[in-house]
């Protein structure tokens, strides 16, 4: 037994063969997710949005244009660089976009295993099990996991997030630093957040004297370039420097900013640990204790980023609907912080008391066994949220292509799967790619008559998101399907006849 200790422990000694357990493993694990959860159904995506990123990279990949129906210039991607991914796929012709949005997403969920077990390593570079458990433990997260079937641009987003962590604690690099905090914000808005951390730990560092003006401007020219490239890239096609869902997603959930800010923050702070978190919470309010206590920068930056990218939320978007995806970010950040505040803790007890000892292996293997309960849990929702999807945003569509004249205007609250399937041309209801009904999204006096005026030809909408409109236009066909929350039905109208 000591000989295969020995063995094990030479094995994983050596970064290179860390790097591909973790590699394997997460591979196992994302494609397991992904195949069980579309098992009872065709592939799909558990979310409209992802439909919306499909349809603007086919558009990209076939005419070149930034465009949801084509001939139309529109901002509805909040994410551009992960469309221009998609597009790849089908550029290649590929004939369904889920095979290589799958291989985007795995290799994402790769990436923020890999980036997790080098910053574990850097910590607890003595014990390389810790970090090769932590990277799998973080991994086998259920929302990281259902991020990796979405089809949305959640993982690049975290892997962007957790490598400018990285290259922060490694304080090499600067001029990839900056690519990436200039990057980040073509994968999602918020990512301009990153910019906290950064700024905070050069300040330290330029008090420290430590920090060389070549390393500033190899920082500052990447970033600052990229950042008015994506101001000019949205500026260019809506007028506005972020994109339309900036503002669309603000002002339909403004309703939620009346509850109070406690409610509204610890609603977010649920998210991470709405899992196997829960096992890391007191390791990260440890984590806090003895960060501050050592002055370690580092970790430092990472607290606050993580609470104050949930205070951001909390007063500008606190919806925590669909999982929660909004937050998915701050989950590896949050395991992180946890992980090391735990290990650094059962480290120093079980030096005073040698019988921790003997409970560490035993629970350690307990809370793995919890991550894969939860796992379990989290392939069920991603298959009730594929079907959700399949009936009512996939199936509505296709009716629409099946059963309408090719020159149609269709009134929609959800674009994603209508664009992709239905090939209409389409109001949108939520403003993401028709700006000038942002202000009136809640209005549904004002949205009947503009829809009077454009003259729109059908109206699909979820039959209790705009009860004032029971009485408008000829029903046609409906979808009905029982969810866990109760009776969703979608009404297809036909407002002229």
């Amino acid at each position: 037994m000591n000989t295969n200790h020995r063995k094990i422990s030479v094995l994983i000694s050596e970064i290179k063969n860390q790097r591909w357990i973790v590699a394997v493993c997460t591979l196992a694990i994302g494609v397991i997710f992904i195949v069980l959860g579309n098992l009872h159904k065709q592939p799909g995506f558990p979310l409209d949005d992802a439909w919306i990123h499909q349809t603007y990279a086919r558009n990209l990949a076939q005419s070149g244009g930034w465009e949801f129906i084509p001939g139309q210039v529109s901002a509805g991607s909040t994410s551009p660089l992960w469309t221009m991914l998609l597009s790849i796929g089908f550029m290649l012709g590929l004939r369904t976009p889920f095979i290589w949005t799958s291989l985007l997403s795995t290799g994402m969920l790769i990436g923020i295993a890999l980036v997790t077990n080098e910053i574990l390593q850097h910590f607890f570079s003595k014990t390389p099990i810790i970090g090769i458990a932590g990277s799998l433990f973080v991994i086998f997260d259920w929302h990281l996991l259902w991020s990796s079937a979405s089809g949305m641009e959640t993982l690049l987003y975290c892997l962007a997030s957790i490598y400018i962590f990285w290259i922060l604690l490694s304080g090499k690099y600067w001029g990839w630093l900056g690519a990436l905090c200039g990057l980040i914000v073509w994968i999602r808005p918020d990512g301009i957040t990153m910019l906290g951390p950064v700024f905070l730990l050069i300040i330290i560092q330029i008090i420290s004297r430590n920090f060389r003006f070549r390393d500033g401007l190899f920082f500052l020219i990447p970033m600052l370039g990229l950042l008015v490239l994506y101001g000019l890239f949205n500026y260019s096609i809506s007028g506005s420097v972020v994109p339309n869902t900036f503002f669309a997603k603000q002002t339909e959930y403004a309703s939620v900013l009346q509850q109070p800010f406690v409610q509204r923050f610890g609603n977010i702070l649920i998210v991470p640990i709405s899992g196997a978190g829960i096992f890391l919470m007191p390791g990260f309010v440890l984590a806090i204790y003895q960060s501050v206590k050592k002055h370690n920068w580092w970790m430092i930056t990472a607290i606050l980023w993580f609470l104050g990218y949930g205070v951001l939320y909390a007063m500008r978007l606190p919806m925590t609907y669909q999982h929660g995806r909004y937050l998915f970010p701050m989950i590896p950040v949050f395991f992180l912080i946890g992980i090391i505040g735990t290990v650094r803790f059962l480290s120093a007890y079980k030096e005073t008391n040698p019988k921790v000892r003997n409970i560490i292996k035993p629970a350690m293997i307990g809370i793995f066994f919890c991550s894969f309960i939860f796992m379990i849990a989290g392939i069920k929702t991603l298959a009730a949220d594929l079907q959700t999807i399949d009936r009512l945003m996939v199936q509505p569509a296709i009716w629409i292509k099946e059963n309408t004249e090719i020159d149609s205007l269709v009134a929609v609250h959800d674009i994603g799967a209508m664009g992709y399937f239905g090939e209409r041309k389409i109001i949108d209801l939520a403003g993401l790619i028709q700006p000038e009904l942002i202000p009136i999204i809640r209005d549904e006096e004002k949205i009947e008559r503009y829809l009077i005026e454009v003259k729109a030809d059908y109206l699909v909408v979820f039959e209790d998101w705009y009860p004032g409109f029971t009485e408008i236009g000829r029903l046609e066909e409906n979808f009905v399907l029982e969810t866990a929350s109760g009776i969703e039905t979608v009404d297809i109208k036909k407002l002229r006849y």
